[in-house]
């Protein structure tokens, strides 16, 4: 049997990948598998195909995704993600755990198992991820010198076996700059430290020359007398010399060793300052060193070596390490108390006791099964036992010997690997999948109540095919406004994130082809809509159902035309679902378009949480009370340009706000043209208030935000109009000379009395609301939305005919 792992960093220096891929490769090629090491680079669905187990060790990303999908539902593949730290925790790696979390969910059906060092792991990411995904407990090998051997050796042969990827590196720029940044970083720090250490030795110079030589001389003595010898300890063995040496003036050395830590949680060096006074209290009856083996020394130069005590730092490589351990007389391991931190694996405490060092420590979970052979939160008691006690210290390391053999060793944790690679792989029956693409900030207010409707209807069985519902969200979205990733997910659909720098990165990251069908909101072949626009040719060529959802009253394409939006502009998908009867559409709509047309009306907008954030700025910025009218605009757009729409609409606007002193108007640009934002000359006004897209306590609020805080709405001729009518809102659409047919019998402004008359009849409650019920009549098609969707994917997911491609109907 053939087993790939795949990590970010396949070198033995990276303790995910020594621990948790590597390690389990050696014991498991010594049961007859052979292995195979890829980077996230040479991951490639070509390449990983020939395998029969692909575990991805500490590797989260999107990109994996169509990867994973490919390996369990084409080639039957056992999927299995390693995770040995809690990835999903809200303050992970620069609070970036929540989009670990959403990406692992979107990859939950091709992961056979996730598996981790720990039971409190395995804990707190089955309630993070839902119990989605079976989670196994597999803890890490205690490494020993035989390992280190192993490993030394796997490195020349990396080296030789990834030759030709090296050289391929080598001659691509960005990856080479890359690598070029990260070598100038490790320099700089080096040099950093380098002139540090350099400032301190002159201004010792300065203080005592005369004593230089002398204190030089001490230190090499000392670096000497403290040196690693080599031993021939075998594989999972314990030193022979295990002698510690007793008494108070021995010159004791204590040992820390890992990662530096980092600005997330208390970790790394810094767990040191937890056990900072007990290690002072010490230094008063016993003569000790203290070694801390690291990365970085920054932290050390702040944290630890001003301490009244003896210490050192020494960079840290497998080998030192294992040697330094070793001539120690106890590794310590302080750790705070944290969610994070209960999760991390024993493996430096197995460490330091295969080299036959005892360990204290602060307890931890995952150091339960060693119990009985070391100390934990009781670090003077530790300190008693381990240095003065030589007895005790043979006795806890004899326990420690059993221990390890049974639980930690190659051929203990080799058996649990076995057991679950050995496991027949699930074959349950495909679901159809709907692919529901967000392409557009303005996609969430479309798309959102459908991807809604569909979870509802596929976990209540309304619907007559099961079916998985995958949204897809480009970066550029979720940038714009972070609350969608949490919306999403909340409705039950897996979420997958684009996050390419290309649009053809990102098509091909989209996958089209895993969908059964596919959802997307404005598609035309206009620029802005133009990778929208190639993933349904995309799937047309493949023959798989694209749905197209109407995206404004007057939308360009379908609803809307002029001298610039032509009968050129096209619409590829197969289906468009409209708000009404296909017959209201202008003359310029083709009767190809008009036959893919199918009406299923409009979901009424529904307020979000930003509403409260805006009626509690109101209380403050309005404190008089005042009704409140919301005024929309969408004045970037190019049919403004002529008439003097802008111009008319602007002054009418200004004149308005000046004569209604005793009415607060709040103005809500266009997210994508903020015109009024850009010409905030009425925005001055006492009575006026802004909500401008670039402040972050507003860039949420939406439409129905607004109207629902308002008691009336005039805007230029756009999609708030239905908005207004849905929500039971008078409104007024600013036509100046234009033909507005698709907004009658909407109350139609021209002028700036029409204007003053809507806004006076809105403040005495007489705005008739008969054209308000006559509009949603005759736009809105009738029935429950939600049922008129699911009906049509319902039809496109049952036995059909294949169709014949359809993309010579559609320019690129």
């Amino acid at each position: 049997m053939k087993i790939a792992w795949v990590s970010a960093d396949i070198s033995p220096n990276v303790a995910s990948f020594r621990y948790r891929a590597l390690y389990p490769s050696f014991a498991l090629a010594d049961n007859g598998f052979q292995n195979a090491y890829f980077s996230i680079q040479d991951a490639k669905i070509e390449h990983l195909k020939d395998y029969d187990v692909v575990i991805f060790v500490k590797t989260i990303s999107h990109v994996l995704t169509p990867i994973m999908r490919e390996l369990s539902e084409r080639y039957g593949r056992k999927v299995f993600l390693d995770l040995c730290d809690y990835v999903t925790h809200p303050r992970y790696g620069n609070s970036s755990g929540e989009l670990r979390r959403v990406i692992i969910l979107s990859q939950a059906p091709y992961i056979d198992a996730i598996v981790v060092p720990t039971e409190q792991l395995r804990k707190v990411l089955s309630v993070s991820l839902s119990d989605s995904i079976p989670i196994v407990v597999i803890p890490d090998q205690a490494e020993s010198s035989a390992l280190i051997e192993s490993t030394r050796v796997f490195s020349v042969k990396k080296i030789d076996a990834y030759s030709l990827a090296e050289l391929r590196r080598l001659v691509r720029p960005r990856t080479r700059l890359v690598g070029l940044k990260s070598k100038i970083r490790r320099m700089r720090q080096q040099a950093q430290e380098s002139f540090l250490s350099f400032r301190m030795l002159v201004a010792e110079l300065s203080r005592a020359p005369r004593k230089l030589p002398a204190r030089l001389h001490h230190r090499l003595r000392g670096y000497w007398a403290t040196r690693p010898r080599p031993t021939n300890a075998g594989r999972n063995k314990m030193p022979a010399d295990q002698s510690r040496v007793s008494g108070r003036d021995a010159g004791k050395k204590l040992i820390w060793f890992g990662n530096a830590g980092s600005d997330s949680f208390q970790s790394g060096i810094q767990t040191l300052t937890l056990i900072a006074s007990d290690l002072i209290r010490l230094a008063q009856t016993v003569d000790f060193e203290l070694v801390v083996m690291s990365s970085r020394s920054d932290a050390y130069k702040t944290l630890i070596e001003p301490l009244p005590f003896r210490s050192r730092f020494e960079f840290w490589s497998q080998e030192s390490c294992f040697e330094a351990v070793r001539a120690s007389d106890a590794f310590l391991m302080p750790q705070i108390e944290d969610e994070f931190s209960a999760c991390k694996s024993a493996n430096r405490a197995l460490l330091a006791l295969s080299c036959g060092t005892p360990v204290i420590a602060s307890r931890l979970l995952s150091l339960e099964p060693l119990k009985d052979c070391i100390v934990t939160d009781d670090w003077e008691g530790g300190f008693r036992r381990y240095l003065l006690d030589e007895a005790a210290t043979k006795a806890d390391l004899e326990k420690a010997r059993s221990i390890i053999k049974n639980e930690f060793s190659a051929e203990a944790t080799g058996r649990k690997w076995l057991e679950l690679i050995r496991l027949e792989k699930s074959r349950s029956a495909k679901s159809p999948r709907v692919v529901i693409f967000f392409h557009l900030l303005q996609d969430i207010h479309v798309l959102l109540p459908v991807v809604t409707a569909l979870v509802a209807a596929a976990g209540e069985g309304k619907s007559d095919n099961r079916y998985d519902v995958d949204v897809v969200l480009l970066k550029s979205v979720y940038l714009q406004q972070p609350d969608i990733v949490r919306e999403i997910v909340s409705t039950g659909a897996r979420l997958r994130l684009l996050t390419e720098d290309t649009e053809e990165g990102n098509l091909r990251a989209l996958d089209v082809k895993s969908a059964s069908v596919l959802v997307v909101g404005a598609e035309t072949s206009l620029r802005p809509h133009r990778l929208v626009h190639a993933a349904v040719l995309k799937a047309n060529e493949l023959g798989i159902p694209t749905i197209s959802m109407q995206h404004g009253l007057e939308a360009p394409g379908l609803s809307y035309f002029d001298d610039r939006h032509t009968s050129d502009v096209k619409i590829a998908s197969s289906s468009i679902f409209t708000y009404g009867d296909p017959a209201r559409l202008p003359k310029e709509a083709s009767s190809d378009l008009v036959r893919r047309c199918i009406p299923v009306g409009r979901f009424a907008p529904s307020t979000t949480r930003h509403l409260v954030t805006l009626q509690r700025s109101l209380e403050v910025t309005n404190p008089r009370r005042l009704p409140v009218i919301a005024i929309f605009e969408n004045l970037h757009w190019h049919r403004y340009e002529a008439d003097g729409y802008r111009e008319h609409f602007s002054a009418h606007i200004e004149r308005l706000v000046d004569a209604f002193k005793d009415v607060f108007f709040v103005i809500k640009p266009h997210p994508a043209g903020v015109w009024l934002q850009k010409n905030p000359r009425i925005t001055t006004r006492a009575n006026t208030f802004l909500l401008r897209r670039d402040d972050p306590e507003f860039a949420g609020v939406t439409a129905a935000d607004l109207l629902s805080a308002s008691q009336a709405a005039i805007t230029t001729p756009s999609t708030v109009a239905v908005d207004a009518t849905q929500l039971c809102r008078p409104v007024l659409v600013f036509a100046n000379t234009l033909d507005l047919p698709l907004f009658e019998p909407l109350e139609i402004g021209r002028s700036y009395e029409d204007i003053e008359g809507f806004v006076t009849r809105s403040l005495d409650a007489s705005a008739s609301t008969d054209a308000v019920s006559r509009f949603k009549s005759s736009a809105l098609a009738p029935g429950s939305v939600a049922s008129n969707m699911v009906r049509e994917i319902d039809r496109l997911l049952g036995p059909r005919a294949p169709k014949p491609p359809q993309n010579e109907h559609f320019s690129e």
